[in-house]
């Protein structure tokens, strides 16, 4: 067994699918799921031998090309997808997927009894379905960074959701500038008016401070005074909107 230890981004994930097909390739044995990949720093094992993978660009530009090209840029999101869940276990689990999906083409997603192929169906399903909740309680607020006026949104999703997010934000105010912030993971979708947006992390990173205004105000009021108090239903309100997802939506903050 040969496990692989990577920065936990799909950039190094990425790198790290190239690698195994390597060594795949050296052993002479590429359909045996005889290697793993572990994100971060990961403990000593006794019956295991463990390489360090450093992140190199012409290895993920490599990888993405060639997984679009055998099996189609709706794979290729898919695959995207599944790694932006927050399972320990995600980027083995692709890598099994790649082998059987490089080995037989499309017809990959028809092999349910195979426990890669299901597993990769279910964290898909996971990532898509917080995403699609999310676009709709995502909440933009306007601060100052300066002199400019910025829209900010905070969120703390279970899956990393900011790189699928991001286009869909940008399609949506191509003429504005916001900042996308994952509070839990330090990374922030920014977007300059009629830019493209660009991803950015770390621990530095400079987020403008929230400001109550005057539509969040509004916003309260709506929330509040919408509501058929006859028709008061607590329990499917939580199954519609679980209550994780409001810590940041200023019309439920007290």
């Amino acid at each position: 067994m040969l496990i692989l230890h990577c920065e936990d981004s799909l950039e190094g994930i990425f790198t790290a699918i190239y690698d195994a097909f390597v060594y795949k390739k050296q052993m002479k044995q590429p359909y045996r799921d005889d290697i793993e990949i572990a994100m971060g720093e990961g403990c000593l094992t006794l019956f295991a031998e463990e390489q360090e993978v450093v992140v190199d660009a012409e290895k993920v530009e490599k990888t993405v090309r060639t997984i679009q090209s055998r099996l189609g840029f709706r794979d290729y999101q898919t695959i995207v997808s599944a790694l932006c869940h927050f399972a320990e276990d995600r980027a083995s689990i692709v890598l099994g997927y790649l082998v059987r999906a490089f080995a037989v083409g499309h017809s990959v997603m028809d092999h349910l009894a195979d426990p890669f192929v299901m597993r990769m169906m279910e964290l898909d399903r996971k990532v898509a379905n917080e995403a699609d909740k999310m676009r709709g309680f995502l909440r933009f607020r306007e601060v100052h960074s300066g002199a400019e006026s910025v829209l900010l949104a905070e969120i703390e999703p279970k899956c990393n959701l900011v790189p699928l997010m991001m286009d869909h934000f940008s399609d949506r105010f191509p003429n504005e500038n916001f900042i996308m912030y994952d509070c839990n993971r330090k990374i922030a979708a920014v977007h300059e008016a009629y830019h493209a947006c660009v991803l950015v992390s770390g621990d530095n990173l400079h987020i403008p401070e929230k400001e109550d205004d005057y539509f969040t105000e509004l916003w309260k009021q709506y929330f509040t005074t919408m509501e058929i108090k006859s028709r008061h239903n607590e329990k499917c309100q939580n199954n519609l909107m679980p209550k994780w997802y409001r810590k940041h939506m200023p019309e439920i903050i007290a």
